[in-house]
């Protein structure tokens, strides 16, 4: 699998996640999601608030478990956003 593919993959997944909790009613909870920094090998999980989830997929950032990308990221609890 490319580095791409990897990335569009993992990103499916979080979103199949994210419409799950949003079903189920989870909209303050936090989502147990996989780390989105592109390598094909991680599985890394991250607990993001489901809110916080929606807005930044919908800003076209990504979430990624703590020091997985090198360079600038926003440090978080528990993660990182890029």
């Amino acid at each position: 699998m490319t580095h791409d593919a990897a990335d569009d993959f993992v990103r499916e997944v979080n979103e199949n996640i994210a419409q799950l909790g949003e079903r189920f009613g989870l909209h303050e909870e936090s989502l147990e999601l996989i780390c989105e920094c592109g390598d094909p090998s991680c599985t890394e999980r991250v607990a993001v608030p489901a809110d916080e989830y929606e807005q930044l997929h919908a800003a076209n950032r990504r979430i990624v478990a703590t020091g997985h990308v090198a360079g600038t990221s926003e440090p978080r609890d528990g993660y990182a956003v890029v």
